[in-house]
C-alpha cells in the first residue's frame, strides 16, 4: 500500500508540469449532437512527439489513449473523435463528432513520451440538451393555428411592469372603498329596518289606546 502511494505522488509530481508543457481551455462546451473541438498547445521542443487525447479513469490517469498521432501533421480519426498535429503552430486540435451526454467527463491533452512520464493538461468537457423547434409548434392552441387567424392574436395580451402597478394601486383603492359603500348601505338599511318597526310600534299603541276610550257608535233603526 505504501509503495502505491508513493508512486501515486511521484506521478502527480512528475505530471504536475504539464500544465507548463501543454496548455489549454480548462473546460469546454458543447451541445448535444454537435461537434466539440479542443485545441491544445506545447512547448517548440515537444513538435515531433506524438500528440495523444484520453479520458481519464478513476484515479485521474489515462490508462489508455482515445486517439494520437503518429508524431506527424497527418490527421488521424478513429469512430467520432480525430486529432490533427500543426507542429508549424505548435498546437493540436482534436475533434470529437455527434456528442452525446456520455461524452461528459475528464480528459486529457499531452505529450506522449517514451523514456520519461507524459506531459499533460486537463480539460472538462461539458455537454448541455439541444432545444427542440417543434416544441413551441406543438404547445399552440386551435385558436391560433387557424389559418384565418394570425399567429397569437388567441394569446392574452401581456401586461407591463407599469401596467400591473397601476392596476394594483387601482385594485387596493377601489377594493376598500367599495367594501365601505356595501357596509354603509348595509347599516343603513338595518337603521331604517329598525326604526319603521318602531313606527309600527307607536302606531300600535295608539290605535289601541283610542279603541279603548272611544264610545260605541249607535245603530241606526231601520225604516
Amino acid at each position: 500500500m505504501r509503495i502505491f502511494l508513493v508512486w501515486t505522488l511521484f506521478l502527480m509530481r512528475s505530471t504536475s508540469t504539464g500544465g507548463q508543457a501543454v496548455t489549454g481551455p480548462r473546460q469546454v462546451t458543447a451541445e448535444q449532437g454537435s461537434s466539440l473541438a479542443v485545441s491544445c498547445s506545447y512547448k517548440p521542443r515537444y513538435k515531433l512527439y506524438s500528440k495523444y487525447w484520453c479520458r481519464k479513469n478513476l484515479l485521474w490517469f489515462c490508462l489508455t489513449y482515445a486517439i494520437q498521432t503518429d508524431g506527424s501533421e497527418v490527421t488521424v480519426t478513429r469512430d467520432r473523435v480525430s486529432i490533427r498535429d500543426n507542429q508549424t503552430a505548435n498546437s493540436f486540435t482534436v475533434t470529437l463528432s455527434s456528442v452525446t451526454p456520455g461524452d461528459e467527463g475528464q480528459y486529457s491533452c499531452g505529450v506522449k513520451k517514451k523514456a520519461r512520464f507524459n506531459q499533460w493538461h486537463s480539460t472538462k468537457v461539458m455537454v448541455y440538451a439541444a432545444l427542440s423547434n417543434t416544441t413551441e409548434d406543438s404547445d399552440l392552441s386551435p385558436l391560433t393555428t387557424n389559418p384565418l387567424c394570425p399567429r397569437g392574436c388567441g394569446e392574452p395580451p401581456v401586461l407591463s411592469q407599469p401596467s400591473v402597478i397601476h392596476l394594483l394601486l387601482l385594485l387596493s383603492i377601489k377594493v376598500p372603498l367599495a367594501l365601505a359603500v356595501v357596509g354603509g348601505a348595509a347599516w343603513l338599511r338595518s337603521r331604517c329596518r329598525s326604526r319603521g318597526q318602531d313606527i309600527l310600534q307607536l302606531l300600535e299603541a295608539s290605535s289601541s289606546t283610542r279603541a279603548r276610550g272611544c264610545p260605541p257608535v249607535p245603530a241606526t233603526p231601520k225604516p
